[in-house]
């Protein structure tokens, strides 16, 4: 499944642009940026600030220096063996 595989590819790399993650895995940018939300919401990504010199002066939003693909990084903050805790379930009533 794509969405697992995206996952991977992160803890395997550490971080992505979101250009360079929608040419990986040959889709849109736009069809990325959606898969990479569900991550998002889980908190297993997380999107990091622009880091180039220009970005650090709050000037992205009217810079053209770098595509919008590049100024999106994604980073993994999960390990890939992290545990979910399942509480028990109580079955006397």
């Amino acid at each position: 499944m794509l969405i697992t595989a995206i996952r991977d590819y992160l803890h395997t790399i550490g971080q992505a642009s979101l250009q360079d993650l929608a040419r990986h895995f040959q889709v849109q940018e736009s069809a990325m940026e959606q898969m990479l939300a569900f991550w998002l919401r889980k908190g297993t990504i997380r999107q990091l600030p622009p880091s180039q010199p220009a970005c650090n002066q709050n000037k992205c939003s009217d810079c053209i220096a770098c595509p919008d693909g590049v100024k999106k990084i994604y980073q993994i903050t999960t390990s890939p063996h992290t545990t979910i805790p399942i509480n028990p379930i109580n079955h006397s009533t």
